[in-house]
């Protein structure tokens, strides 16, 4: 190792490398280290590229001073340049597809909805990316029914992220055709078996008719709903279900129907919200019912902003997604 002590201020330059598929010729990266110093370095750059966005400029007072210690390759020297504040640091290569990745299969905020609000909120557990298995998804059907969707992919992370996208644009795909939500989660289900590879999910689909308060509701293997009444009072629906998609071929999927007031509103969460080491799927529903009950006057947004911190208390960082729906006042 050569170059100065560490600290800030002061450059670290380091010419090992512990991955020796890169030739450390042309392998150079910045990147900071915890105690602010500026490290030139051919380490394995799949561990520390990302670093490379975070480093703090302003903590280094003189580019060519720092540059020139230990007579760094030209192309190193320019890095060190850049990252002290001289130009911006270009991103990795694969940033831009990155970015793409996560445009592509992140859920989006969902379109208004005539006699519906709707909030909704959706964190992944931990990938850089910020993908991950859980989804949700919110659309009208021909009739003017509206289909409510969450779901969950069996993991988390990147790896599961092309699963749920495909998990998504199948369940889109067969509720603009079929009339049963129930009839929906089959088709997919039964799809998913065809085809090798893990690629399981739990769902709540759901049909509502704003106009009438029809609710028709189908489940895989999903946690509860909530269901709250006008004056903020909710309950739990346990609707009957069955097996997570993909898992087995030709499943049935009951369908329950419901009805919903004026000014009701439905809740839909992922496990990461109401299920933890420490926290059983019950205990969760029941304080999901608990802090829902206690928001009682705030609007849909700041309802959604309160349980959604309920995902800080499980006990452990999981992929988490929340969707209220109320029924406008007629």
């Amino acid at each position: 190792m050569v170059g100065g002590a560490s600290g800030a201020g002061r450059l670290v330059v380091s010419s090992g490398t512990r991955d020796h598929r890169y030739d450390p010729a042309t392998a150079w990266r910045v990147y900071q280290q915890e105690d602010g110093s500026l490290t030139v370095s051919t380490d394995a750059w799949q561990e520390e590229a990302h670093t490379l966005m975070a480093i703090r400029t302003d903590w280094y007072a003189d580019a060519a001073a720092a540059s020139a210690a230990g007579g760094l390759p030209p192309d190193v020297a320019g890095r060190v340049s850049r990252a002290l504040g001289a130009e911006p640091v270009a991103p990795p290569p694969y940033r831009d597809f990155a970015e793409a990745f996560r445009a592509g299969v992140s859920p989006s905020h969902p379109e208004p909805v005539g006699g519906l609000d709707l909030a909704v909120r959706h964190r992944p557990a931990q990938d850089e990316f910020g993908v991950g298995g859980d989804w949700y998804d919110v659309f009208t059907l021909d009739d003017g029914q509206v289909a409510l969707v969450v779901g969950d992919v069996q993991g988390h992370g990147a790896g599961t992220a092309p699963i749920m996208a495909r998990i998504r644009t199948l369940l889109h795909a067969y509720a603009v055709v079929t009339p049963d939500p129930g009839r929906a989660l089959g088709l997919v289900n039964d799809f998913l078996d065809r085809f090798p590879g893990p690629a399981h999910a739990t769902c709540t689909l759901a049909y509502l008719e704003p106009a009438t308060g029809r609710l028709r509701v189908a489940r895989a293997a999903h946690p509860p709903m909530l269901l709250a009444d006008p004056a903020g009072t909710p309950r739990i629906e346990d609707v009957e279900g069955g097996l997570p998609l993909g898992m087995l071929a030709d499943q049935a999927y009951p369908c329950t129907t419901l009805t919903v007031a004026p000014g009701a509103t439905l809740v839909l969460v992922t496990d990461g919200l109401v299920e933890g080491p420490q926290l059983s799927l019950d205990r969760g529903m029941e304080r999901l019912a608990h802090r829902f009950e206690r928001s009682r006057g705030l609007d849909l947004e700041a309802t959604a902003e309160r349980l959604f911190g309920l995902a800080d208390l499980t006990g452990h960082r999981d992929d988490v997604t929340l969707l209220l729906a109320r029924t406008t006042v007629r």
